[in-house]
């Protein structure tokens, strides 16, 4: 067995990076362990969120509400898939967190009645920083599971959203 020197920067240095609380991770564990007031640090007070369930939510106490219905009631574990952070050193940049929410629809929520049914969702935020703290929060479903059971149950879904490209690309629409 090979031995590992542990006095080595390198390997310190990585560890520690291996182990540091940044924000997304942040946002994650406070989302997962409903300790939402966390949010208060990392998320601006009039964020703007999309998501397929709904467009033009703004604000943490909109933001913090969804979350306390979605991850509090709907689901039961969530679970951190990837996560990715690039800021500048001023704190401005972009992230994103993608995790597995592990649901179960046995008690009301956002007015929806239960039916026990359950299932998993993988979701991603797409994350706008600026400062060190988020100010736009694009949700994508990954998986189409919680989706097409929530349009089932008369949730209405947002259609022909087309939101503000970084990089537009080539169009080859024919006439």
């Amino acid at each position: 067995m090979r031995n590992i020197d542990w006095t080595n920067d390198r390997l310190i240095s990585m560890v520690r990076s291996m182990t540091k609380q940044t924000l997304t991770r942040d946002i994650y564990d406070a989302f997962q362990k409903q300790e939402l007031e966390r949010w208060k640090t990392t998320i601006a007070p009039d964020v703007a969120i999309d998501s397929p369930a709904g467009r033009g939510l703004k604000g943490l106490d909109a933001l913090t509400g969804w979350a306390r219905e979605f991850g509090g009631k709907l689901a039961y574990r969530i679970d951190l898939v990837d996560e990715h952070l690039a800021l500048d050193a001023e704190g401005n940049g972009r992230g994103f967190i993608t995790f597995n929410l592990h649901w179960k629809h046995d008690q009301k929520v956002f007015g929806l009645e239960p039916t026990g049914r359950e299932g998993t969702s993988v979701e991603t935020l797409l994350l706008t920083i600026h400062g060190g703290r988020v100010t736009h929060i694009h949700v994508g479903d990954n998986s189409l599971d919680l989706v097409l059971y929530m349009w089932d149950r008369g949730w209405a879904h947002p259609h022909n959203v087309r939101p503000e490209a970084l990089v537009v690309g080539v169009d080859r629409k024919r006439p």
